[in-house]
């Protein structure tokens, strides 16, 4: 009988995240890269799920048994089963609303969209293992670190918020919106002590990827923020944090990593404490001039 670690009560992405600490290198990959776009992500063959992971086919089965799934087959029969008896969960039902609302006023239509992105956001936030998050929060909330945040062509927008709002809690932040030229020294500056955030969403950016690479071979620690393909930037990054680009135009959407952000703010606001509120002091003290009250 295949022995799983799962019940009625605790879904299987639930089960990836409680035993996300234990895993190895590799298997945290092959977690991170499911968890991503879960379950869909749990449905192609060994081959395929180790080729997008950036593993082996050997790290995969053993992820399964970490799981405790005698097999890869009985792990993806799990996966399955659990979509069949999970199909009519909040996020489908919201898919289904988006697909199928063609009635009512301008206002309720906007009011079935916002529940529908913020099903979206709860659905991602939820599938970041509580591991991963409490890392990101504490590498950002460490003052003795030095953050360095980018994005690609849209999601610099995002990083530009993450970057300015740390600015405002905690010194040696810097936001690198042009690593093709002026910025490019600022990758040759970084070591142990370097945080890199990284924003990036398909499509890829090459002078991004490349960006991380460098930093990483420099000795920093690298966070991904990236879409549900997950960026090439994987390889080089030791935390990630898998958000989807869903939208209502034909185009990427930030929303819900704008949401996110918000909350990793507010996480790093809440662990640096009160010279968080001193440092925002300063800068009001500093600044105070400059805006109309």
């Amino acid at each position: 009988m295949e022995q799983t670690v799962n019940s009625s009560d605790v879904s299987i992405s639930d089960a990836i995240k409680e035993t996300f600490p234990k895993l190895s290198h590799a298997e945290k990959r092959v977690a991170r890269s499911m968890l991503s776009d879960y379950p869909a992500s749990c449905l192609g063959s060994v081959a395929s799920i180790a080729e997008r992971a950036g593993v082996s086919a050997p790290s995969v089965i053993r992820f399964t048994k970490s799981l405790g799934y005698e097999s890869f087959v009985g792990f993806r029969d799990a996966v399955l089963t659990e979509m069949s008896e999970r199909s009519k969960g909040p996020l489908d039902r919201a898919r289904r609303m988006e697909e199928t609302s063609s009635a009512g006023d301008r206002a309720s239509k906007a009011s079935e969209r916002i529940n529908i992105l913020a099903a979206h956001a709860s659905s991602d936030l939820d599938a970041i293992p509580q591991t991963e998050w409490d890392q990101v929060v504490a590498l950002l909330a460490d003052k003795k670190r030095t953050i360095y945040v980018a994005g690609g062509r849209f999601s610099t927008a995002v990083a530009r918020i993450l970057a300015l709002n740390l600015q405002l809690l905690r010194p040696n932040v810097m936001l690198l919106d042009d690593l093709d030229q002026k910025d490019k020294g600022c990758l040759l500056d970084m070591n142990r002590r370097s945080v890199f955030i990284v924003f990036d969403f398909a499509r890829y950016q090459k002078n991004i990827i490349r960006a991380a690479h460098v930093a990483k071979q420099k000795g920093a620690t690298i966070v991904l923020i990236s879409d549900g393909e997950l960026s090439p930037i994987k390889t080089d990054a030791s935390i990630v944090l898998p958000i989807s680009t869903d939208s209502f135009l034909p185009l990427s959407g930030m929303a819900t990593a704008t949401a996110i952000t918000e909350i990793l703010l507010s996480d790093v606001y809440t662990q640096i404490g009160s010279s968080a509120n001193e440092h925002l002091t300063e800068w009001e003290l500093l600044t105070g001039g400059e805006t109309v009250e």
